[in-house]
């Protein structure tokens, strides 16, 4: 006999570049969800079914992960129709985009200020031994390709956009975020810093999420010489720093400082 299909009562599919706070906003989302039984699919292949390509399948009773063993087991305490999150990092939702059941969906795209994604991703990056400067180069030229997608992304009407810098700061748009996502809970917290992808990429021993120092990451890779040829060439992209502009002016304008201090700096042979 056929198993049944997978039926969630509400779906939330969230989109967002590795790095920006994906993983501690979704906590937060499955603590606030209903308080009955959550499940959250985990860097999903996109165009494929989440159940059967999600890297982590995770289920929340009250607000809190359960431990249970076996993704089959997993799904069945998870009961019928559960408020389900599926996650999709590293890239953007094509316009248009076709529902995947016939439960309620909310598009989420989670995202983060420029200069403190890229110090972030570079230095996680960084701490890949298997990764020369070269191949530090390509990955980031890759990824500043999709965050580029993402600034035109992030203004269509069909997108709930989630920034991670204004949800760490401000516990009113914390509240506002769970309005516009239909989530009834009331835990504005930060909750816990979350181990996926090895957690944070500057402060590993955290456990806090109001431990960390987020808003401090662009300062901290000030002085790296690959930081800096990166921020370099990103200002010097007319089409990327046109994006810019209108998500992030400041990180734009500092952009364009460093642009023309280096520009000036340059003598010819």
């Amino acid at each position: 006999m056929d198993k049944p299909a997978f039926a969630p009562g509400q779906v939330l599919r969230v989109y967002g570049m590795r790095r920006s706070g994906n993983h501690a906003l979704i906590n937060w989302i499955m603590r606030n969800s209903d308080h009955g039984r959550g499940l959250f699919l985990n860097d999903c292949r996109h165009g494929a079914d989440p159940i059967a390509t999600s890297k982590r399948v995770s289920v929340f009773e009250d607000g809190t992960e359960v431990d249970i063993t076996g993704r089959r087991q997993k799904l069945r305490h998870a009961g019928t129709q559960p408020f389900t999150v599926i996650s999709y990092e590293d890239r953007m939702p094509p316009v248009a985009l076709k529902p995947l059941y016939t439960a309620p969906e909310t598009l989420v795209i989670i995202y983060r200020s420029f200069l403190h994604w890229a110090a972030s991703l570079l230095r996680k990056i960084q701490g890949n031994e298997g990764y020369g400067p070269l191949d530090r180069n390509r990955i980031m030229g890759r990824a500043l390709s999709t965050y580029a997608d993402m600034l035109n992304r992030v203004q269509n009407a069909d997108v709930v956009p989630l920034c991670y810098d204004d949800w760490t700061a401000d516990e009113n748009y914390r509240l506002s975020a769970l309005k516009r996502l239909d989530v009834p809970g009331t835990d504005l917290g930060l909750g816990p810093v979350q181990r996926y992808g090895g957690g944070s990429s500057f402060q590993t021993d955290a456990a806090a999420a109001t431990d960390l120092q987020t808003d401090g990451r662009s300062a901290q890779m000030a002085q790296d010489h690959e930081y800096q040829m990166l921020l370099w060439t990103a200002a010097r992209d007319t089409d990327f720093m046109d994006r810019l502009k209108v998500i992030f002016p400041a990180d734009a304008k500092r952009l364009e400082m460093l642009r023309d201090t280096a520009t000036a700096q340059v003598v010819l042979p």
